[in-house]
C-alpha cells in the first residue's frame, strides 16, 4: 500500500478500533440498546473494506461498470437483526461524539479526495456517517430518486386531463326508491 492510501486507511482504521472499544464499554457498563454482537462485526468488516478500497484506488483501478448479479438461490436464513437508522443513533454514547468528530475532520482532509470520488466509497461510509451524525461531504450525498408515479390508471387519467376549468359541475342527483310502500292518511 503506498503512503498516499495508507494515510486515509489508517486513520479510518484508528477511528474505528476506537469505536469498537468505546462501544464495548457501553455495552458493559450501560448496557447499550443494540446488542453489540451486531456493531462489532460490521465495524470490524466495515474497516477492513475501506483498507482494501483505499489501496485499490491508490493502485489506479478505478470502478468498471457494474456486474449482474447471479440469480438468488433459495436457502434457509437466519432472522436479520437491524441496526437503528435514525441518524446519529449511536451518540446515545458520549464517547463516540470523538468518533464522529474525528470521522468528520478525516472526510474534510484533501488526501480523502480521491477516495470519495469513488462511488464505492459511499456505500461504505453513508450508513458510518448516519450512525455517528456526521454530515455527509457532497462528494458522498446522492442524488434525488425521481418520485414515483401512481400505478393506478384512474389517476394517470385524470393526470393527463389535468385540473378542470370554470366552477365545478354539480353532482347528478340519485334518485332512492321508497321501501315504505304508499303513503297512509292519518285520521
Amino acid at each position: 500500500m503506498s503512503a498516499a492510501a495508507s494515510a486515509p486507511a489508517e486513520t479510518f482504521a484508528s477511528i474505528i478500533a476506537w469505536l469498537c472499544r468505546v462501544v464495548a464499554a457501553a455495552a458493559v457498563g450501560r448496557g447499550l440498546p443494540v446488542p453489540v454482537l451486531l456493531l462489532w462485526p460490521r465495524l470490524m468488516r466495515l474497516s477492513g473494506r475501506f483498507a482494501r478500497l483505499a489501496a485499490r484506488i491508490a493502485a489506479g483501478e478505478r470502478p468498471g461498470p457494474s456486474r449482474p448479479r447471479a440469480p438468488a438461490v433459495a436457502r434457509e436464513r437466519k432472522p436479520y437483526q437491524r441496526l437503528p437508522r435514525r441518524f446519529g443513533w449511536l451518540l446515545s454514547v458520549p464517547e463516540a461524539r470523538a468518533s464522529g468528530s474525528k470521522l468528520a475532520h478525516l472526510l474534510a482532509q484533501p488526501a480523502m479526495a480521491d477516495i470519495l470520488a469513488d462511488p464505492r466509497s459511499g456505500r461504505l461510509l453513508r450508513p458510518l456517517c448516519r450512525m455517528l451524525g456526521v454530515r455527509l461531504p457532497p462528494a458522498l450525498i446522492l442524488p434525488l430518486r425521481p418520485a414515483r408515479r401512481s400505478a393506478t390508471p384512474a389517476r394517470r387519467a385524470a393526470a393527463r386531463q389535468g385540473p378542470p376549468c370554470g366552477p365545478p359541475e354539480p353532482a347528478p342527483l340519485a334518485v332512492v326508491p321508497s321501501r315504505a310502500g304508499p303513503r297512509r292518511k292519518l285520521t
